[in-house]
């Protein structure tokens, strides 16, 4: 690399892995003054003079994005991508009867949407409808760059300003754990739940249901109680057991810092550790180590 060469950022995925040989353009007045490729610890590095300019990132099996920063050797910028893949959730996550909450879905495929009530036997409530538009994988979303853990994914903000192309359901009068099922044309398939709770008392006995657990659980974007607790690191990981202070600080590594120090955690991210497969019943097992923690046992 030559000596004007920069460092203008990080290129990571919903993870925090580094994400190597993405394809990046930066453009300055609408002319292109770079093209390069990022590193493997996803490393961007150009040739090009500190301040503003656009990039556009590329790589197969990820959404591809563009936006304008400010490029800054002193402060290398994090560019976020987002894999191809099924996800959602529901904001807010949790209502009273006749409210409404936006289901807000990441896929690159259309895909249909119906809405379940899980209790004793699995209900199906309503079909919500198939969701495509005319555009090149137009249900796609992208997260904000740097640390949206702290701040929520944002989803249905970038191109979803039509006023007439809204994606509300409204809450049922009967109270109860409710799951969203996406599944796509080619058959991939994600649920979130949905928590409805009654609009006034109409028992002498009430079920209080928490979702705290999920979100102190839930490392998408990279955060959680247990990874990452208290900021994400300066650099992307490349391999966790041997970058994170879960697996090299010893017994207290992820929670020897101080009070202050701890980022919050926003609910405002999909869980998908609170998926449960088409084919699960209330009575079978819970598989694998989050759904124990997360909705799926809540559901039991």
């Amino acid at each position: 690399m030559g000596l004007s060469v920069m460092l203008v950022g990080y290129v990571s995925d919903e993870d925090y892995v580094a994400l190597a040989d993405v394809l990046v353009e930066l453009e300055r007045d609408g002319r292109t003054v770079a093209v390069v490729r990022s590193a493997a610890r996803g490393g961007v590095w150009a040739d090009i003079e500190p301040g503003p300019c656009r990039v556009t990132l590329v790589k197969a099996g990820c959404g591809s994005k563009s936006v304008d920063i400010t490029a800054d050797p002193d402060k290398p910028y994090h560019f976020r991508m987002l894999s191809d893949r099924v996800l959602g959730y529901a904001w807010p996550k949790w209502v009273r009867s006749g409210e409404r909450a936006e289901f807000r879905v990441h896929s690159v495929e259309p895909y249909r949407l119906t809405l379940w009530r899980y209790g004793c036997r699995k209900e199906l409530v309503r079909l919500l409808g198939w969701f495509d538009e005319h555009g090149p994988r137009a249900v796609m979303q992208i997260t904000p760059d740097g640390d949206y853990t702290r701040t929520g994914v944002a989803w249905n903000r970038q191109g979803y300003g039509s006023p007439h192309h809204t994606q509300f359901a409204t809450a049922p009068q009967r109270s109860g754990l409710y799951y969203f099922r996406a599944l796509t044309e080619s058959g991939a398939a994600f649920s979130f739940p949905w928590v409805v709770a009654p609009s006034e008392p109409r028992a002498s006995v009430g079920v209080l249901a928490s979702t705290n657990t999920w979100n102190a659980y839930n490392n998408f974007g990279g955060r959680s109680n247990y990874i990452n607790p208290n900021r994400l690191p300066a650099t992307p990981t490349v391999n966790a057991r041997l970058d994170l202070d879960r697996y090299t600080g010893g017994a207290l590594g992820t929670w020897g810092f101080p009070d202050a120090e701890y980022e919050p955690l926003s609910f405002e991210r999909p869980e998908p550790g609170d998926h449960i497969p088409e084919h699960v019943e209330v009575n079978d097992p819970i598989e694998g180590r989050l759904p124990p923690t997360m909705a799926p046992a809540e559901w039991r």
